[in-house]
């Protein structure tokens, strides 16, 4: 057998391997010893299972039976590219060019493909844009599922770096906290490798999770158990202490910072005993973590994508951002550090397209945050624009190394979605979920197969092929190049693996011949580690003091989302479908639902192919904490059902103490045409919901909705709909709504009758098009968006923020929540309010109810006009009045007050 070193081919991280060969095929693997990056995860030690699977897609096939099925007939390319290029070239000239879009998931994401393909203009993107020169705007992937929020968005907009341009130092840590990470099941394990030697040395190791994950076990860490989709309010708390007890860096604070004075009076709601009854970690554990931080000489965050999936993940990273930050751990020796400029070996991008119309991208102006950084439209806009043509039709879709079925959440309504597609085109090494609507299937190589090349900071190999490509397979980059030449255009790329090095390599200092001599691998010269670059100009391009940001400033408050009409703090938001969010729900669905996590056993979808992955994990399974398993009578090795209000999946129970109690963890992945039945029958996405997600980013609700777990008795248990049928509406009385033969209508001061404006806009909503904006299906859908649109227009007529723009049942509501949110907020400030004696039963009733509560009441009288005098006000305020409550004109006289005057004396 010969042994061959390179780059390890099962996935797109690139670890250092020695590959065993016999006869020019791979037999054997072993992590190359000579190198740090050598190493292997459980998957790369499977590499020749996966490279031979049974399940290889060997050949292009087109469709020969019905959508929803997997009946496909062999074809060559030829016959392959010929239909997708007449398809293309009939739908653009049908309905414009527009109606074809390209979704790119981590399956295709080697380098050389990402590098290449993506937008021009982005810093990151594994979107594709080889349909802008066929003139469509629509390129979309995975990036609205995971890694944006956490690497780009999040950072981006407090300090104006992204997670690229950054490492957390643990090897100089003190302290290392692992927070929505798990490196033990990372690919590669780097993080995993680097805690362990840190745990050796002494450090400090904690983890924040709502399961003591394996992570934690290895290195003896302290576990931090947490409810799921809490973490943004666990960090606000422990900003709070810090404050508090005034242990953060105050200089930095001081000098450095934008919009502390307002998190300061912020994150008084989240003291520990506060944060504690959020989050289920006691107070004193938060008091002691932020101390330590403060403390530690050197505290190191490990983070990761489990921060991502809440109702309000980019806020919670910020504010986990801002905890490092004002705990002194930001750009020092074993804290989170900010890498120097010019530290990345620099690849040649010239054949980058820019989107040739982002303003018509599908969804562009929904997610306008998330298009602004990765220059594609955010892939859940998908769903309106086949199903309901909103903005218009998308009528074709490449997939390219992904599993939509899989991925998103509601799988039935995207497979309504793919199967009403005209032409669908999958793109990868099996056949995945979605291929069951598709068209065209096109075999894919896995990376061992492929001449490319991989970076690492300064450093650039070359991806040597180690064996020949499996039947009739392609690079996922030459497919697409040889698409864009068919389409027109195909000088804009490198048409072969070695014009494609050497593209790659322009402008480097470095030729492709060199860096064969050097043995495949050379680097950039590194400079010299400085820190706390902000005093020193090494973050702006201008090389002047401060942050890359529009302020200059780590920004607390973000000036880019409040540009874009959000929240600029880094608030907590509550899950919406929570224990505390939504306590009637919760009554049926007692348990917090967490899916997601990694396995070692397989990526996502990938692997529930290979038999000797398979073994180790046969079926899928749910984590559930002893104490629930019991009061349900469940028993480890049981088979259940999570209930979710859309569906219910089974699963294996796993009986453990090891997760928070109230919450349960279910494998994710399963939904695949391949692998044992128990996976394919288990999508945990079944389970999950497009209308809950992170309004900034888009990105789904993986990790804190409401669910029950149900023991499966007998041969029962088949997955079943979810919710339950809604009444029929009871018919209306006879004569309901007939109008009176003649009506006069004068009493404009008690209720204005409807504007024919307004009536025009609200009638479809008052007949057959009435939804539930919380609902899930298409009505539902649309109401949320009405609502939505409602609201931005009504925040441009007044010139407000969209997220202050508060919808309630009346004016009453609309008063008991003014008055009284006015009066809660400011009672530090004093507890004196001045109202009128002939206002609205409303703020009346509200004013007596805060009397109870011990607020003094002023109730000025009017004249026989109903007249209050502004002198009169002006007598009664004093130091502590928080609020004067008076009406602009009276509900039963008409009688107009002076505002004006008021006003005056009021702030006199």
């Amino acid at each position: 057998m010969e042994w061959k070193r390179g780059i390890c081919g099962v996935c797109p991280a690139g670890c250092w391997v020695e590959a065993g060969l016999r006869g020019g095929k791979l037999v054997d693997i072993r992590a190359d010893a000579a190198h740090p990056l050598g190493m292997l995860c459980r998957r790369g030690e499977h590499a020749p299972g996966i490279v031979y699977s049974r399940h290889r897609l060997r050949h292009p096939m087109k469709r020969v039976g019905p959508k929803g099925t997997f009946r496909f007939a062999r074809i060559g390319w030829e016959e392959a590219y010929g239909r997708i290029v007449e398809r293309l070239g009939r739908i653009k000239e049908e309905s414009g060019p527009e109606a074809a879009a390209v979704y790119t998931g981590r399956g295709a994401f080697d380098l050389s493909l990402c590098d290449m393909f993506q937008p021009k203009g982005v810093a990151v993107s594994s979107a594709s844009n080889v349909l802008f020169r066929y003139g469509s705007p629509n390129t979309m992937g995975v990036g609205a599922l995971c890694y944006v929020s956490f690497a780009m968005i999040a950072p981006h907009v407090s300090m104006g770096r992204m997670l690229i341009n950054m490492f957390s130092d643990i090897e100089h840590a003190g302290m290392v906290v692992v927070w929505g990470a798990n490196p033990a099941t990372d690919s590669p394990p780097l993080d995993m490798h680097r805690l362990l030697a840190a745990a050796r040395r002494g450090a400090e190791i904690v983890v924040i999770d709502p399961c003591r994950s394996e992570t934690a076990a290895r290195t003896g860490a302290q576990w931090v158990p947490i409810r799921p989709g809490t973490d943004g309010a666990l960090a606000l708390g422990l900003i709070q202490v810090m404050l508090e007890e005034e242990i953060h860096d105050e200089d930095f604070a001081r000098h450095w910072t934008h919009g502390l004075p307002e998190l300061r009076g912020y994150v008084q709601h989240f003291r520990p005993e506060a944060a504690a009854a959020i989050t289920g970690v006691p107070a004193e554990t938060i008091r002691a973590l932020a101390r330590r931080m403060c403390g530690a000489a050197g505290c190191a965050p490990v983070m990761y994508t489990g921060l991502e999936y809440s109702d309000s993940g980019v806020q919670a990273i910020r504010a986990v951002l801002a905890a490092w930050a004002l705990a002194g751990q930001l750009d020092v020796p074993g804290g989170l550090v900010l890498a120097m400029r010019d530290s990345h070996f620099p690849i040649n991008r010239a054949c980058n397209v820019e989107n040739p119309n982002l303003g018509r991208a599908v969804g562009h102006s929904r997610f306008p945050v998330y298009t602004r950084y990765r220059g594609e439209f955010h892939a859940s806009g998908l769903v309106d624009a086949v199903l309901r043509g909103d903005p218009y039709r998308i009528r074709a879709l490449l997939v390219q190394g992904a599993s939509i079925l899989t991925s998103w959440p509601e799988t039935p309504v995207w497979r309504e979605t793919l199967s009403r597609l005209d032409f669908l085109v999958t793109i990868d090494r099996q056949l995945t979920a979605d291929a069951a609507y598709a068209d065209i299937v096109l075999p894919a190589t896995t990376m061992f197969e492929n001449e490319a090349y991989m970076v690492y900071g300064p450093i650039f190999r070359l991806r040597e092929r180690l064996i020949a490509p499996v039947g009739e397979a392609r690079n996922d980059y030459l497919i697409m190049a040889e698409l864009a030449r068919r389409l027109g255009y195909g000088e804009q790329y490198p048409q072969s693996e070695e014009a494609l090095v050497r593209f790659a390599l322009d402008g480097s200092g470095f030729a492709l011949e060199e860096v064969r001599a050097r043995g495949g691998t050379v680097r950039i010269p590194a400079r010299m580690l400085e820190y706390q670059k902000w005093r020193k100009g090494g973050l702006r391009p201008d090389g002047r003091p401060g942050f890359d940001t529009p302020t200059g400033k780590f920004e607390i408050r973000s000036t880019l989302l409040e540009e874009h009409g959000h929240e600029p703090l880094p608030k907590y938001t509550e899950p919406a479908e929570g224990p505390l969010g939504d306590p009637g729900l919760a009554r049926e669905f007692p348990l917090v639902f967490d899916s997601g996590s990694r396995l070692h056993t397989d990526f996502r979808s990938q692997h529930h192919g290979i038999p000797g992955l398979v073994r180790e994990n046969p079926e899928p399974a749910v984590e559930i904490h002893a104490e629930d398993a019991a009061a349900r009578g469940i028993r480890g090795g049981d088979w259940v059902e999570v209930r979710t209000p859309r569906g219910a999946v089974r699963f294996r129970a796993r009986v453990t103490e090891d997760i928070v109690r109230g919450a349960v963890e279910c494998n994710f992945g399963g939904g695949t045409p391949v692998g044992p039945k128990a996976w394919r029958e288990s999508n945990v996405n079944e389970l999950t919901s497009l209308a809950r997600y992170d309004e900034i980013s888009g990105f789904p609700v993986f990790k804190s909705l409401l669910c029950e777990v149900v023991r499966v008795r007998g041969n029962g248990g088949r997955r079943r709909p979810g919710g339950s049928a809604a009444p029929a509406r009871e018919a209306p009385p006879a004569d309901a709504g007939k109008a009176p033969a003649r009506r006069i209508y004068v009493d404009n001061n008690a209720t204005t009758r409807v504007a024919d404006a307004v009536r025009e806009v609200m009638l479809p909503w008052l007949g057959d098009a009435c939804g539930n904006p919380s609902s899930l299906h298409a009505a539902g859908r649309q109401a949320r968006e009405a609502v939505s649109a409602a609201r931005r227009h009504v925040a441009g007529l007044i010139g407000a923020n969209p997220r202050r723009i508060v919808f309630t049942g009346g004016g009453s509501e609309s008063n008991n929540l003014a008055i009284k949110g006015a009066a809660f907020a400011r009672r530090g400030q004093g507890g004196h309010i001045v109202t009128t004696s002939v206002e609205h039963p409303s703020v009346l009733g509200a004013c007596r109810f805060l009397g109870r509560l011990g607020y003094e009441v002023t109730f000025l009288a009017v004249d026989e006009a109903g007249w209050v005098d502004p002198g009169r006000l002006r007598g009664v305020m004093r130091e502590g009045t928080i609020l004067v409550s008076v009406m602009m004109a009276n509900n039963e006289t008409g009688t107009l007050l002076p505002i004006r005057e008021l006003c005056a004396a009021a702030h006199a």
